[in-house]
């Protein structure tokens, strides 16, 4: 991927946000070194989400249980519990 252009980061914030998953984890370069990233979709468009905090990975636990761990196709919505950056992510089934 490292010569394609890159999806931006999807904000999340304190509103809601569906979103779909349309690609397994995979990593990408930061500044920080690799993180693990999925792209999504959702309705303002495609973005890649980091899925490495561990708010974001509880939430996803339940969900991927159904799916036999598979991240592409999973829909949700989800939202940061504050305006905090270092905020607890909120995960629900959609």
């Amino acid at each position: 991927m490292a010569d394609q252009e890159r999806k931006p980061n999807l904000k999340v914030g304190t509103e809601w946000i569906p979103v779909e998953i349309t690609s397994e984890p995979y990593v990408v370069m930061t500044i920080r070194g690799f993180a693990p990233v999925v792209d999504v979709k959702t309705p303002g468009g495609d973005f890649i989400l980091y899925v490495s905090s561990k708010s974001m990975s509880d939430g996803l636990v339940p969900l991927l249980e159904k799916t036999d761990g598979k991240f592409n196709g999973l829909k949700f919505k989800v939202k940061k519990e504050s305006e905090d950056k270092m905020a607890r992510y909120i995960l629900e089934n959609q």
